[in-house]
């Protein structure tokens, strides 16, 4: 199947326009947590998102940003990396001493983003009801620098279209707001008895296996990865639910997105999709799982058995190799390295094996070029990605919506840092929605891949039977 060629607007030069200009506001944040401050900051159901991290499975890493009354993005029809690209492209100026991210763009691209970057057919039943893609643009911002115990209010303007006195008034908004008391919760929803239900349900889970291994051995892919969709009412408030998961399930990518009209998305997902930065292209592919253990000592086991089991190694070395070819494609020659292969990084359900890709953007490439090349995750589609792709759009009865595809930001003045949209949940229309899914290759066995998906769900279901519980 062919590639669909990048689009000319990655080259074209766009409408110049006044650089953006950062005022800031210091504030003392030892007695401030981010989880607090976005509750203070953010209506219940207004737009309004938490990017948080956790290094090595313990430590926050030294930022968090919130979003102060973000507004959504009008991605236009088709194709959304052009109207990201349009962020990507303003400057901010003066920004010396900044956080990383000081505005642009939050949210998501869905699975089915990626018919319009490459030739494919779609499953047939509908998946969540979101939009397939949506970002929030947002230029005021409350960064927590967790290292100087600082929270920094950021607001950005533009001085011919107004004076920096309309900044500071939103400064003053933004901390009268973290200076009142709490809001008072809205109302949980009323309790439901309902279990998660599956869009597939183990038998049918295992008939899809082995459908695949039938694709796999007549030669059509090496790996297709195959998932299901577990749902249920929502007897908690949204944000809670992401309090819970978040202590549940560290992970170096946290994030709660609130896109309005009761629309959420909630995740701890353990793997990027692309970072670039100053031009510099970082992927981590992340493949290989064992359920861990309370035990140190047969926790310490199930590393070893996973680094020695050989089925485990062949797909990690398959995906790494396969983001080496994405990076590849808008990469300079010769840049291309893997400086990490074959850690095991822990969660809190589970392990993965990890490996690190890199490579400094060609000339003529810029970081939307990055998310073009490298979506979506090989560790969510299979190799060969294209056929991987279609055969998972023959065989998962739904479209897949936020999972797989990617979340993130792409700020202004163009580095970008977007995760893997995985152990995550998505919250619409009073229903939770939690997917995954499992690499299948021609020696998979259905049941141990059925478990897998359950092992790799129960992060989710913990997070949120946690939440239905509080008061």
């Amino acid at each position: 199947m062919s590639l669909i060629p990048a689009s000319a607007e990655s080259a074209r030069p766009l409408p110049a326009r006044t650089p953006l200009v950062p005022v800031h506001r210091d504030l003392l944040a030892d007695m401030l947590t981010p989880v607090r401050a976005y509750a203070l900051l953010c209506a219940p159901d207004a737009p309004g998102f938490l990017l948080e991290s956790v290094e090595g499975g313990e430590r926050l890493a030294r930022y968090s940003f919130i979003g102060h009354q973000p507004v959504p993005l009008e991605l236009g029809e088709g194709d959304p990396l052009p109207a990201l690209r349009q962020v990507a492209c303003e400057q901010v100026v003066d920004a010396a001493g900044m956080p990383r991210f000081l505005g642009g763009a939050v949210g998501y691209l869905g699975w089915e983003s990626a018919r319009h970057f490459e030739r494919l057919p779609q499953a047939a039943g509908p998946g969540p009801p979101l939009p397939e893609s949506a970002f929030l643009r947002a230029e005021s911002l409350a960064v927590f620098d967790h290292v100087l115990q600082r929270l920094r209010l950021i607001t950005l303007h533009r001085p011919d279209r107004e004076d920096r006195s309309a900044a500071e008034r939103r400064l003053d908004e933004m901390e009268a707001k973290l200076a009142a008391e709490p809001p008072t919760p809205p109302a949980k929803p009323a309790a439901q008895d309902d279990a998660w239900t599956s869009n597939l349900g183990q038998e049918r889970y295992e008939r899809m296996v082995e459908a695949a291994r039938v694709h796999i051995l007549a030669g059509d892919a090496f790996q297709v990865v195959l998932s299901q969709r577990f749902r249920k009412p929502l007897a908690a408030r949204p944000f809670d639910v992401y309090r819970c998961l978040r202590g549940v399930n560290p992970s170096p990518y946290m994030f709660f997105v609130a896109f309005g009209g009761g629309r959420h998305i909630v995740g701890t997902s353990p793997e990027v999709l692309v970072r670039v930065e100053a031009g510099e292209i970082t992927t981590r592919p992340l493949a290989g799982t064992r359920r861990r253990d309370l035990d140190p000592a047969h926790d310490e086991a199930l590393e070893r058995e996973l680094l020695t089991d050989q089925k485990e190694r062949a797909e990690h070395v398959m995906l790494v190799d396969l983001g080496r070819n994405d990076v590849g494609r808008v990469a300079a020659p010769g840049s291309v390295r893997v400086p990490r292969l074959m850690e095991v990084e822990r969660y809190s359900h589970v392990m993965h094996i990890s490996s690190t890709v890199t490579g400094r953007l060609a000339r003529g490439q810029d970081s939307l070029a990055a998310v073009r090349a490298t979506f979506p995750a090989g560790t969510l589609s299979g190799a060969p990605k294209i056929r991987a792709m279609e055969i998972i759009a023959e065989l998962e009865p739904e479209r897949r919506g936020p999972y797989g595809g990617a979340l993130g930001y792409v700020g202004f003045g163009g580095n970008l840092d977007l995760a893997i949209t995985l152990r995550s949940i998505v919250i619409a229309d009073g229903i939770a929605y939690v997917q995954s899914g499992a690499g299948i290759v021609a020696d998979s066995e259905p049941p141990r891949e059925h478990q897998e998906t359950l092992d790799k769900a129960g992060a989710m279901f913990a997070a949120v039977e946690r939440a239905e519980a509080m008061p």
